[in-house]
């Protein structure tokens, strides 16, 4: 979900795709990084499913975009289930999508990027309330800035959220990237959707990470977790 987010702007992110079940039910975003290849995270894949592109609105009412099912889905073949390390995967469209000059997301190859401290921005449909009871799923599509932090102080998340004691500490990994900004966040359904360098426009935005997990979402004591896309540029 996206917490402390706001609607966007129609056009400004076309690039923003949702993973669709049965018409309009969301389970996951992704970005298109060529007509007809999706980036996603691996632990979205399964299923039979479409990928709705150029929808902002996702309720079945809307006709609007396109609708592609999927032919293929290449999963990071480190991946590993227990950890979500390496949480990429590709979906490869039945066709590349109809929709003429859709802008695709740059993939950002730049080790050096996120800087620490810098702000990013992350986009989805997913749930806007922090309260796990509440689940309330956005129509439309919503994002929020977040500030990046070091997997160092990542790893030192740690306290009691819910009735369990967590901590980060084992569990964050060169391939992944943090955000924490209490009270924004993205959280459950936005998983697979991108995290970007904004620029000014769709073809300036530059993809570092993708949504994979967190501890509660929003949260004071836990950051938002990504998987750092320069880590598998070639590889994409």
């Amino acid at each position: 979900r996206i917490i402390g987010g706001r609607v966007t702007n129609e056009r400004r992110y076309p690039y923003a795709v949702a993973l669709t079940k049965g018409g309009d039910r969301f389970f996951c975003g992704g970005s298109l990084i060529a007509r007809d290849v999706v980036l996603t995270a691996r632990h979205c894949l399964g299923g039979s499913y479409n990928v709705a592109i150029g929808r902002h609105n996702l309720t079945s009412s809307n006709t609007a975009g396109d609708e592609v099912p999927i032919l293929e889905e290449i999963g990071h073949p480190l991946w590993d289930k227990y950890t979500d390390v390496y949480d990429f995967a590709l979906v490869i469209l039945s066709r590349p999508t109809t929709i003429p000059g859709i802008p695709l997301v740059k993939i950002n190859s730049d080790s050096s990027l996120p800087q620490v401290g810098s702000s990013a921005r992350t986009m989805g449909w997913g749930d806007t309330a922090q309260d796990d009871d509440l689940r309330r799923i956005s129509d439309v599509l919503m994002a929020v800035d977040v500030e990046v932090i070091s997997n160092n102080e990542c790893r030192n998340a740690k306290g009691t959220e819910g009735n369990l004691y967590n901590s980060y500490k084992d569990y964050i990994y060169p391939s992944m990237l943090c955000t924490h900004t209490p009270g924004k966040d993205a959280c459950q359904g936005d998983s697979g959707g991108p995290l970007v360098i904004p620029g000014t426009k769709a073809t300036e935005d530059v993809q570092i990470g993708v949504v994979s997990w967190g501890i509660g979402c929003a949260t004071q004591l836990f950051p938002g977790v990504y998987s750092r896309v320069s880590t598998v540029y070639d590889w994409i």
